[in-house]
């Protein structure tokens, strides 16, 4: 892989296509098959979303090799196909084959974890709006690319999601008043609040270990592995364990999905779920957010059945 430019292997994933060629044993890509593609692409048991990107990194790569003339022909093209081997690799969700599967919170949980983030200090508050931005369904890249620019309608927050398609969320009163606090203190230290700012602003490297009070460094984004240790180090302080981004996202939908009145009754069905999260198939939403989550019914099943 070292003999490619740099800006093309970082274009296409340089860490994945070193898999590849450390998986596969192959030291040049015209020595790679469909064979070898496809059995890295499911090595490890991933999830669908994980196969899925892996073949769209080794596809794009190929074609670039293709139009560069390193290979006479790219060995994904037919991974595609109706007929495609991967059709028959086995679909999960919920990430059930991870070693942390995915997590619905209950609403004294989502609870506990803003609470982890009340001390009193700026970055305290930042953890708290990822957190509420996180459990209004919004998800990891979307929270992590939010600008001032996408508040400017408050309560209405706007913003492009996955896909590149427009999105909208009411804040309510909480987040609304986390969100004020949080801009004023941006003020004073940004006079200039352009609207191209980044909303969630990087942390002072090695103020901690100064011995000073952990700050921000207004202006400035956060890379997106932060905001997972962000939502993971906030569940581990309030004694909830490991919680990624999107088990927020999961806990938006089941905190929804049990919303019940007296008699039972949904006050949210499968399409107002749908619209929350912004899926384009109500089949995603139930496939992938509630049906993993709602178990019980196995439970009460088995009442009647046995």
């Amino acid at each position: 892989m070292s003999r490619y430019p740099n800006r093309v292997t970082a274009r296409n994933g340089r860490g994945l296509l070193r898999e590849l060629f450390r998986h596969s044993g192959r030291s040049h890509p015209s020595q790679l098959t469909e064979a070898d593609v496809l059995a890295w692409a499911t090595h490890g048991n991933p999830a669908n979303n994980s196969v899925y990107t892996r073949l769209s990194k080794a596809r794009t790569f190929l074609r670039w090799c293709q139009r560069e003339g390193y290979v006479t022909q790219n060995v994904t093209e037919h991974l595609s196909d109706p007929d495609s081997p991967l059709r028959s690799y086995h679909r999960t969700y919920g990430k059930v084959q991870a070693p942390n599967p995915g997590r619905w919170l209950t609403h004294d949980e989502a609870g506990q974890l803003l609470s982890a983030c009340d001390d009193g200090t700026d970055v305290g508050l930042r953890d708290e709006l990822v957190i509420r931005l996180g459990l209004m369904g919004m998800r990891l890249a979307e929270i992590r690319n939010l600008t001032l620019g996408n508040l400017r309608q408050l309560p209405t927050i706007t913003w492009t999601g996955k896909g590149r398609k427009p999105r909208q969320a009411t804040a309510g009163p909480a987040l609304i008043a986390a969100l004020q606090r949080y801009l004023g203190t941006y003020e004073k230290n940004v006079p200039e609040l352009a609207p191209t700012l980044p909303l969630i602003c990087k942390q002072v490297t090695g103020a901690t270990r100064q011995g000073t009070q952990p700050r921000l460094a207004w202006g400035q984004p956060t890379a997106s592995c932060r905001i997972f240790h962000i939502v993971n180090d906030r569940g581990h302080k309030a004694g909830l364990g490991h919680i990624a981004p999107h088990d927020l996202r999961r806990t938006a939908a089941g905190i929804l999905h049990w919303a019940t009145d007296e008699h039972g009754a949904h006050h949210f069905d499968l399409l107002d779920i749908q619209r929350v999260l912004g899926h384009s198939d109500p089949a995603t939403t139930m496939r992938s957010y509630l049906e993993p989550m709602d178990t019980g019914v196995l439970d009460r099943a088995a009442l009647f059945l046995d």
